[in-house]
């Protein structure tokens, strides 16, 4: 028969190893108070890719271009944060045809949720 004081112990150590994974497999969700991660939606149809320039989570200028074949797309593995500017186009690499012409944004970094929301 077992004590209230294993029983407890044995449900202290559960919930603390519970705890530990849950911090360990969400790394993104640290990304929220950095930075935050892309997600594009495509209100017309005919954006195929994107290119995004602005700030990352480490505070270094960069560019990227993403491709963007579907309605709504999530524009994972790079933050973003502060000033950010992109531009639409009609081919899958970022080049010709500018669908979307250049439009500015503020990524707020510290957010509850890792997705910032860009409409065309």
């Amino acid at each position: 028969m077992m004590s209230v004081k294993t029983t407890f112990a044995k449900i202290s150590t559960v919930a603390a190893t519970g705890a530990a994974l849950a911090v360990l497999g969400s790394g993104s969700a640290f990304a929220g108070s950095n930075g935050q991660q892309l997600r594009f939606y495509d209100t017309v149809g005919s954006t195929y890719s994107i290119r995004v320039a602005g700030w990352n989570q480490d505070g270094v200028y960069t560019t990227h271009c993403f491709p963007t074949p579907a309605k709504d797309n999530y524009l994972g593995g790079w933050w973003w944060r502060g000033d950010l500017h992109w531009v639409g186009y009609r081919t899958g690499n970022c080049t010709l045809d500018v669908t979307v012409s250049e439009r500015q944004d503020y990524v707020e970094p510290n957010q509850a949720d890792d997705w910032w929301f860009l409409r065309s």
